[in-house]
């Protein structure tokens, strides 16, 4: 059969469409029982569980160096409404010899002292500097024979003037100034050449950018994100990672994927202002496209991250809150104690940083597997004959917007009667609860744990009997996610707490049936928080409650109808008595 066409009208047209089909479907052609529709989805898809790709081994390239000088600039205090100016300083790392171009990594580290010859001597002034910008060169020479490009910013002249009573900090814009400025230069020859560097024309992907900053550093990158939107020609940054960040400002980072790190034993950052910037940022924008991540490990001080810092007088700042040195778990003169050397803390370092950018700017597949929350670390990470050892970091996922259905954010009060879905939520057996958030550095307003470093709005639970928390879920279809999670802390106002704590999730159909799984089973941080009492005035103890994620592949809930859900619950029978702090009970999608 063959049929000739003119042109046609676009009315016409369909009306030759319906004979053309109606033909063909007379002629044997296709039909509906040819081409049967997809049988609706009844299971929720398995979730990636492989050991996490190691970032350490030393990639195929050669590597390059540039340490430019790019003049100076003037960068703004709007705390002080004062102005300075800066060096544009710092060093290029990239394959040698290679044509690219090569996705873009920026480093920025914090605050520290800038003249060998004494804290107080302006960096112009001093004829040993502090090469802070120095101190990352591990991971930058790692990622760069892997094949990226990596910035290292010199920030010392913003260290010379970041500081004043009752403003905290006053340089973070600074900060994101200067990283915006950097960027621009290089975007510049990238384009054209230029300043000594034309061997890197063409040679640099700016289409996806990665930053990192440590400590105010951190801050700094986090304000860089709205900073750079606000320019004529922003850059497209998407990927963020605050290590050990300051959050004196409040930070709110949106539309980029951002992880914040906050080491359990930093003695410099010791309320663990990261978690701030985390919890502020994971619902700050609807329909958020990129992911929020909150990493806490558990050995972690605040300097080893940066070996310059590390080979400093003081390398171990957390003697600065404990000067004995004796606390249980951070004091490194406690038997016993929970501490990274500074080697193990660079390891780690190197991890984190190198696999995110790997995978958010690089798009290189093997290191997405850690990003979902499931996977265990490589077991070099670990503490010799301790493998696995994913209770020293604890990593909760806040997936995409359009990855996720919110059961309950408890951002109100209204959460003590109602989920987001709209379903009854209802308190059996507890003899308190109640809602609360917490206030910032001091940690106070949740008195079931003073100090809490999460400033999350959270639901506290006290039980001494079995008891049950139950969310109603009005026939949800949940085969579009993989897991279900909540943030818990457990609670170290609670003695009955002392051996950690475990409870039941339950999934619940419309049908009646219910599948039970062991929260232990899938939370890593379950256990009581370590340490001596944290408000101490000779010596600060480590101890604080944290919120860490407990999340459960939904495949694990076997035997209930997972398109038609009626409730999920917590039920507090495994153990005695205790309180724990809960807060994003969700279902997600975390394979990226």
């Amino acid at each position: 059969m063959s049929i000739s066409m003119s042109p046609l009208s676009l009315k016409g047209a369909g009306a030759l469409y319906l004979s053309i089909s109606l033909i063909l479907s007379g002629c044997g052609g296709d039909s509906s029982s040819d081409n049967p529709p997809p049988a609706a989805k009844t299971e929720p898809d398995p979730i990636t569980n492989t050991v996490a790709a190691d970032a350490a081994t030393t990639g195929a390239y050669g590597v390059s160096e540039n340490e430019y000088q790019f003049g100076r600039m003037t960068v703004v205090d709007n705390k002080n409404s004062d102005s300075y100016e800066t060096d544009i300083h710092g060093y290029i790392q990239y394959p040698e010899g290679e044509a690219g171009p090569f996705p873009l990594v920026l480093f920025l580290h914090g605050r520290h002292g800038t003249c060998y010859d004494g804290r107080g001597i302006d960096d112009d002034d001093c004829d040993n500097p502090i090469p802070s910008y120095r101190g990352y060169q591990y991971i930058s020479e790692n990622l760069a024979s892997h094949g990226y490009a990596v910035i290292s910013v010199d920030a010392n002249d913003t260290n010379d003037h970041d500081s004043s009573p009752g403003n905290g900090d006053t340089g973070a814009l600074a900060r994101a100034m200067l990283v915006v400025r950097h960027l621009d230069e290089f975007r510049t020859i990238n384009q054209a050449g230029g300043n000594g560097l034309d061997n890197l024309m063409g040679k640099l992907d700016m289409s996806r950018i990665g930053i990192m900053g440590h400590s105010r550093g951190g801050e700094g990158v986090n304000q860089t994100v709205l900073y750079n939107r606000a320019q004529p020609e922003p850059h497209n940054i998407t990927a963020v990672f605050a290590l050990a960040p300051t959050d004196y400002n409040t930070q709110t980072v949106s539309n980029v994927n951002f992880l914040s790190l906050a080491g359990y034993c930093d003695g410099d950052v010791e309320d663990l202002m990261g978690n701030f910037a985390y919890d502020t940022s994971r619902y700050a924008v609807d329909n958020d496209p990129y992911a929020k991540f909150q990493l806490i490990p558990m050995g972690a001080n605040h300097n080893y991250y940066n070996t310059v810092w590390t080979a400093d007088t003081r390398p171990d700042d957390w003697t600065i809150l404990d000067s004995d040195g004796d606390d249980p778990w951070c004091g490194e003169n406690a038997a016993g104690n929970g501490r990274d050397t500074p080697e193990m803390q660079q390891a780690h370092g190197l991890f984190f940083i190198a696999s995110f950018f790997r995978y958010f700017i690089g798009g290189e597949e093997e290191f997405g597997a850690y990003w979902n929350g499931q996977t265990p670390v490589p077991e070099t990470l670990c503490p010799a004959g301790e493998a696995p050892c994913d209770d020293r970091f604890l990593l909760s996922v806040h997936a995409p917007a359009g990855q996720r259905l919110v059961i309950d954010d408890t951002l109100d009060p209204a959460s003590l009667t109602t989920n987001n879905l709209g379903g009854a939520v209802s308190f059996d057996g507890f003899s308190t609860f109640g809602i609360c958030q917490t206030n910032g550095r001091p940690g106070e307003g949740c008195d079931v744990a003073t100090p809490t470093f999460n400033i999350a709005e959270q639901l506290f639970m006290v039980w001494d009997t079995a008891a049950t928390y139950r969310s109603e879920l009005l026939g949800t279809n949940a085969t579009d996610y993989q897991v279900l999670s909540v943030r818990v802390g457990i609670s170290h106002g609670d003695t009955d707490n002392t051996n950690g704590q475990d409870f039941q999730v339950v999934l619940e159909d419309m049908d009646g049936n219910r599948a039970a799984v062991a929260a232990s089973d899938y939370g890593n941080g379950l256990f009581y928080p370590p340490g001596h009492t944290f408000y101490d005035d000779a010596n600060h103890g480590s101890q604080k409650t944290t919120l860490n994620s407990v999340a459960i592949p939904l495949t694990a809930f076997e035997g209930v109808d997972f398109t038609n859900l009626n409730a999920v619950e917590l039920v507090f029978d495994q153990t005695v008595a205790g309180t724990v702090q809960i807060t994003d009970l969700a279902m997600q999608r975390v394979d990226f």
